[in-house]
């Protein structure tokens, strides 16, 4: 990290600290930044610029893991839905038409399958900080 970069971390860091947030003894996993605990008690690294989740054990990381990677896959099936739609928009013939709803449909189900799981869990983010 370069010595303006780290400047700008420790410019966001103090701004967030003037709004709120408490630094805390973790540091994030994936760059060794402190973390803050935000006001809204989210765990956040202002080098990476994301929100980072501090777990227990390994199988609270591997249910925080795949509850993230469960809703990446919500949001492609919400970028399909948005491609589908484009298409539908421009779209004359019939049964190209009719394709494309069953596609929709289809997502549709998926994306609320995957809401559903997603909201069963446990809130969370990243990967396992470090307590220094």
């Amino acid at each position: 990290m370069s010595v303006s970069s780290r400047d700008l971390v420790a410019k966001k860091m103090a701004q967030l600290i003037r709004a709120g947030a408490t630094l805390t003894s973790y540091t994030c996993p994936v760059c060794g930044t402190p973390l803050l605990r935000l006001k809204t008690g989210e765990y956040y690294c202002a080098n990476c610029d994301r929100p980072v989740v501090i777990v227990r054990s390994d199988a609270e990381e591997k249910e925080v893991m795949i509850k993230y990677g469960l809703m990446d896959i919500r949001d492609t099936l919400y970028e399909r839905l948005v491609m589908i739609n484009n298409e539908l928009k421009e779209t004359k013939d019939i049964d190209r038409i009719n394709e494309l709803v069953k596609s929709m449909v289809l997502i549709l189900e998926a994306y609320d399958k995957v809401t559903q799981i997603i909201n069963q869990g446990s809130p969370g983010t990243s990967t396992k900080a470090e307590k220094k």
